[in-house]
């Protein structure tokens, strides 16, 4: 009996022990690589921001014989290079012209900023569904045409409208002296590009 007992002990002992090496070694080890950080690139520019950009775009667009209806929620600002600015002092005023417009259009980052709401393919054998590559290359004509239509709506042309007189303001508080804004391009710098 007491055979039993120690044979029983020493059985537990060893599975014990091989369970606990088996988890020791089969667990590897999490190393953690630190290099020294470097920047490749470092770039500031003073901006005069003039439109906030939120908006709902519906997307109706094919590829591959798929045809895909969908909404993207898009935020975005358009704002002026302050740095590359042409400036002319003329004794008491100062004449600056309005720099191209800087427009930064981007997919929302909140829940349902894109949203499938039908899919259908446009043949006998051809699926419903899309690949993840069919989809970007939607999304990637979406920036374009949004872009577009922020030209037709003369939302770039009121942006600059609003930056001009932004940084009218702005530069007589500094200059302490009339600002006189040139907008050689009231429609947009980019507007041949987009009509």
């Amino acid at each position: 009996m007491k055979n039993k007992k120690f044979s029983l002990i020493i059985i537990v002992v060893v599975a014990i022990i091989a369970i606990g090496l088996y988890f020791y070694f089969a667990t590897p080890k999490k190393t953690i690589d630190v290099r020294n950080g470097h920047i490749s690139k470092l770039e500031s520019m003073a901006r005069v921001c003039a439109v906030d950009i939120y908006s709902e775009v519906p997307v109706l667009d094919t590829i591959n014989n798929k045809v895909m209806f969908a909404i993207q929620k898009q935020k975005g600002s358009v704002s002026f290079d302050l740095e590359n600015m042409q400036m002319e002092d003329n004794g008491d005023t100062i004449k600056i012209t309005l720099s191209p417009e800087i427009i930064e259009l981007y997919e929302a980052t909140e829940d349902n900023s894109w949203e499938v709401i039908d899919t259908k393919g446009l043949g006998v054998f051809i699926s419903n569904t899309f690949t993840d590559e069919e989809e970007n290359a939607l999304k990637s004509k979406i920036k374009s045409n949004a872009k577009k239509f922020l030209y037709q709506n003369s939302t770039i042309e009121r942006a600059r409208a609003e930056g001009s007189r932004n940084l009218q303001m702005l530069m007589e508080k500094v200059y302490n002296k009339p600002v006189t804004i040139i907008d050689t391009t009231p429609k947009g710098a980019y507007y041949d590009e987009f009509k």
